[in-house]
């Protein structure tokens, strides 16, 4: 199981290999491309065009389910934790935000909602009111840049997901000024997970489940021909393959196929 968790940590950024991110002429257009097939063009809508340190959000795959990159993210517990080097006092805690992302829609965020109390109780006393601040701050910059490109993601699951890290932040924004760090801190961490719901990695684990489900719920005789089995089981081991080296928005085309072959639902 650690070792599991580790080599999922270390296959949290992007292969650079696989996606290349090319600024135009104009600073606010951004194009994602992945083995050489633009994926994605947003545009950046920012008061400040000049800031270099502005974070970038793209959307990957929008003609499949889609998935919300933000190039600078949103600091998750893991991200905190490691951070401020708590790994040991929170290694329960830390192991369990890591399974929860194996883990469907519904379950999964019932499983963070139970440590979000105790990380975030041991994480305040480093950052704060300032420091919380300074996160939400930075949450803030993320969420709008985001807000950007979620015309071009037309799935529920990206819309359910934005209106929940919206909502989270909010209430993280209300709970500092009423001087309850700790609680926003907490609401602050939900915000960030529920954007990592929708990242490229998370739409693709998502999407490989729900072929891998509907391939165990049918019949003794499926109602497929031998040659679509063989085309869907193709499809789910190429989405497999990009997956374990970080092309996520193969993997996300590759299996989105796979669930539309099946008749599965895929957000």
């Amino acid at each position: 199981m650690g070792t599991l968790l580790a080599e999922r940590r270390n296959v949290t950024r992007l292969n650079s290999e696989s996606f290349t991110l090319l600024r135009m002429t104009r600073p606010s257009v951004s194009i994602l491309l992945s083995g050489g097939v633009c994926v994605a063009l947003t545009l950046l809508v920012s008061a400040c065009e000049d800031r270099d340190n502005d974070p970038l959000a793209m959307a990957v795959a929008p003609e499949t389910h889609g998935a919300l990159l933000l190039t600078e993210g949103m600091p998750t517990v893991s991200d905190l934790v490691q951070e401020h080097g708590l790994e040991t006092q929170v290694a329960g805690e830390l192991d369990a935000w890591w399974g929860s992302w194996d883990l469907d829609s519904r379950e999964g965020p019932k499983a963070r909602a139970s440590i979000y109390p105790s990380v975030s109780r041991l994480l305040y006393p480093y950052l704060m009111e300032e420091g919380v601040a300074d996160l939400l701050a930075r949450n803030e910059e993320n969420l709008r840049a985001a807000q950007s490109v979620e015309l071009l993601l037309v799935a529920d699951a990206v819309d359910a997901a934005m209106r929940n890290a919206w909502r989270y932040h909010n209430e993280a924004v209300a709970a500092l000024r009423r001087g309850m760090g700790e609680l926003a801190l907490g609401l602050a961490l939900r915000s960030a997970d529920a954007v990592r719901e929708v990242s490229p990695e998370q739409v693709a684990r998502a999407l490989l489940r729900t072929a891998g489900d509907a391939l165990r719920r049918n019949p003794e005789t499926p109602p497929y021909s031998e040659e679509e089995l063989t085309r869907i089981r193709r499809l789910t081991s190429g989405a497999e393959e990009a997956l374990e080296t970080g092309d996520y928005p193969r993997a996300i085309r590759r299996a989105y196929y796979a669930c539309q072959l099946l008749g599965a639902a895929s957000g």
